[in-house]
């Protein structure tokens, strides 16, 4: 998004001291190293690093500009405006605000447990059919990441779909003063960041916060299988709910659900028809987000037609339960290693089931679910007794916590191994076979549980999704 500096100095009530008001800077960066020519420069204080020891690299590699902090001394460098202010992540936060005010596009905002990127893409996805739309690149959903998916968006942008996360009480309030949204997309909530939150009615306040922001005239689109959840919305919402899931009370419900390879059919049922809709991703996630987007599609008045087309050509974000087949052998792999808690280890146990051929040895790969406090031991024990129902012919875990899931299972005889790290994992997982197998990979992103993957002959035709 292209501002000059007198927009920039305006937004962030700071202090032009060097350069033109009418320099454009054409989005802006907070690293020096990746920095695209025209940015705007963006130097952060960190816990390692200060930002402001690297604004002469970022001239240097082409930026057209730099805020920069009050008591911090100006660099020598005569290149680019530079442009005071009290605190360069503040002004990093009122230049968002600004853009968008400047683009009047409406912010869809997305929080969750469960699912958020996955109903982001496939909110996003749809909408594009009609609208220029931006969503939020990667995992981009703090206040760091939220402010450069708005500010390095296309000038033309009509409607902005933002995933926005949580560690924290105050988390999501903070974000949505950054990124004010007009819709809020609420998809399951579940036992995360225990360590920070305490208690899953911890988790419920925080994740909550979206509500609250939302304006009187907005949309709060709610899972709403959890009753509690849903009475806990309604006292906080000030404006109309809609409600999506499994259970028949809900506006947008899914029945008759099958989950193939190929991808997931179901019956959609919305206010305003009934058919039979796929799509392309795998699993009751998918289910739960297709649900969410179809909610926010018909609000933007988008066809049956234009739904059931965004459905099908949608496609699974890497490690979200992605399924890869390894060429030139029989080997393949549920990907769904991005994250772990509780509730989405059960869902890709699930599906890993409901997908794998009889004739294929079926293997989990099971990390560690991280920062889930004091109820770590009984989640993964939890786990453990699970797999009880669906006994892999082989269990391999990985980590110290991951253990107590092979524990629970060795009782009830599964075939069980334990390893330290993934990369002990990879080395001991033997990948040739005579006959085919069905490896899922599933655990929290610390257990970089990829890099099996990264021991397989894998090619970009291979990915499934």
């Amino acid at each position: 998004m292209k501002l000059s500096a007198r927009e920039i100095v305006q937004a962030t009530d700071g202090e032009l001291v060097r350069g033109s008001p009418e320099t454009i800077c054409d989005g802006v960066s907070i690293d020096s190293r990746t920095i695209c020519p025209g940015r705007l420069f963006v130097p952060l204080k960190g816990a390692h690093c200060d930002g402001h020891d690297f604004i002469a690299d970022a001239l240097q590699n082409g930026a057209a500009g730099f805020l920069f902090r009050h008591g911090q001394a100006l660099p020598p460098s005569s290149a680019g405006v530079a442009i005071r202010v009290c605190d360069t992540l503040c002004a990093l936060h009122d230049l968002t605000r600004y853009a968008l005010k400047k683009l009047s596009a409406p912010v869809i905002a997305i929080a969750g447990s469960n699912g958020k990127t996955t109903t982001k893409e496939l909110i996003s996805y749809m909408l594009a059919q009609r609208f220029r739309t931006c969503a939020t690149k990667e995992n981009q959903n703090t206040e760091i990441g939220l402010p450069l998916t708005v500010l390095n968006a296309p000038d033309d942008t009509e409607l902005f779909v933002l995933e926005m996360g949580t560690t924290a009480l105050g988390d999501l309030r903070t974000l949505c003063q950054i990124a004010p949204p007009r819709i809020g997309v609420l998809t399951s909530i579940a036992e995360e960041h225990l360590a920070t939150l305490g208690s899953l009615e911890h988790v419920i306040e925080a994740e909550t916060e979206l509500l609250e922001t939302l304006p009187a005239h907005g949309l709060a689109i709610i899972h709403g299988d959890n009753r509690e959840l849903l009475a806990i919305a309604r006292r906080k919402a000030r404006c109309r709910i809609v409600t999506f899931g499994c259970a028949p009370h809900n506006d947008f419900v899914a029945e008759e659900i099958r989950i193939s390879r190929t991808g997931t059919h179901f019956s959609l049922r919305s206010p305003l028809w009934q058919n039979e809709v796929q799509v392309s991703l795998l699993g009751r996630p998918a289910v739960l987000a297709a649900l969410a987007a179809t909610a926010v599609a018909q609000e933007f008045g988008l066809s049956f037609s234009e739904i059931r087309r965004g459905l099908l050509g949608a496609r699974s974000a890497w490690g979200r339960l992605q399924l890869i087949s390894i060429p030139d052998t029989a080997i393949t792999v549920l990907h769904d290693a991005y994250n772990a808690n509780p509730a989405s280890m059960r869902e890709a146990i699930v599906c890993a089931a409901q997908i794998r051929q009889p004739d294929e040895e079926l293997i989990f790969v099971l990390g560690d679910m991280l920062e889930l406090g004091a109820m770590s031991a009984r989640a993964h024990r939890e786990i453990g007794r699970l797999l009880s129902q669906f006994r892999p012919d082989r269990l391999i875990v990985v980590g110290e916590w991951a253990r107590l899931i092979g524990e629970e299972a060795a009782r009830v005889g599964i075939l069980t191994e334990h390893f330290a790290t993934s990369d002990d994992a990879a080395r001991a997982l033997p990948l040739t076979y005579d006959g085919r197998c069905f490896i899922l990979l599933k655990g929290s992103r610390g257990m970089r549980l990829e890099k099996i993957l990264e021991m397989l002959p894998l090619d970009p035709i291979s990915v499934c999704h």
